[in-house]
């Protein structure tokens, strides 16, 4: 890593591994089951493909990480000693959660990020049907993001597959919302009932997978803050490593297409 503090503090020894800019995110983003580099950039979307590749190198070499051959390519698996941090990252986004995410400002409103999260809510629910597709029109979207404006979440029985670009489907659903009031709804700080009635959040298709999607992602009135919480366990069909173990030559995995 770039810091050292120099001294024999275990705090300071923790951090110099931890606490590096993205560090913690890429973390959050590996422990809540993404294993690809793209995958992983999607949790993280303001940040440079230079910049990631680089971080995920810095915690190969720390121990945390390991990078391991699949196919052609390869994923990124956590260690014993990054699957230890659990706790921690979780510690963190509760922290957050209670004492941060009110108090969100226009700098923070991120298309990407809103639907990757939205994306990663829906994985593993029950209530929607084993093929759907779901439109967003979003309004106020920040100019670095003006070609960001429309996506899709397409289910196909357990995998959502998230597009920015029409793939030709036919939207059962298609949901108007200003981006600003959506993240607010997405994360319990605004009702969806009220951003309704003011025009903020609209939808068009079919009422009852409308329904659906609000049960899957858990919104209530009056709102409930969103505890964004990673697994306390990897999914079963990860593996967790030794630090510095020399990884298999091969392992199947099933990534989600974004």
């Amino acid at each position: 890593m770039d810091t050292s503090y120099g001294i024999f503090c275990p705090v300071a020894k923790a951090a110099e591994v931890v606490a590096g800019r993205w560090t913690p995110l890429i973390l959050s983003e590996l422990m809540k089951g993404s294993e690809r580099f793209g995958d992983i950039q999607n949790g993280v979307p303001l940040m440079s493909r230079s910049l990631l590749a680089r971080r995920l190198k810095e915690m190969e070499f720390a121990g945390l990480i390991l990078r391991v051959p699949v196919g052609k390519g390869h994923v990124y698996r956590l260690t014993e000693s990054g699957n230890a941090l659990r706790p921690l990252i979780n510690q963190l986004a509760e922290w957050g959660s209670e004492w941060r995410l009110p108090y969100l400002n226009e700098r923070e409103r991120n298309v990407s990020y809103l639907m990757w999260s939205l994306r990663g809510f829906l994985l593993g629910r029950t209530e929607l049907p084993a093929k759907a597709v779901l439109q967003f029109n979003f309004r106020n979207v920040p100019k670095r993001d003006h070609k960001l404006r429309s996506w899709w979440l397409i289910k196909r029985d357990a995998e959502i597959d998230l597009c920015y670009t029409d793939m030709g489907f036919e939207s059962d659903v298609m949901i108007d919302a200003d981006l600003d009031t959506l993240t607010r709804v997405a994360i319990g700080l605004a009702s969806l009932q009220k951003a309704r009635s003011t025009g903020d959040v609209s939808f068009t298709g079919n009422a009852k997978l409308f329904a659906r999607f609000v049960a899957a992602l858990d919104l209530v009135e009056p709102p409930k803050l969103r505890l964004m919480r990673v697994p306390s366990e990897p999914p079963v069909s990860q593996t967790v490593l030794p630090p510095h173990a020399e990884a298999p030559a091969q392992i199947r995995t099933k990534s989600r297409a974004a």
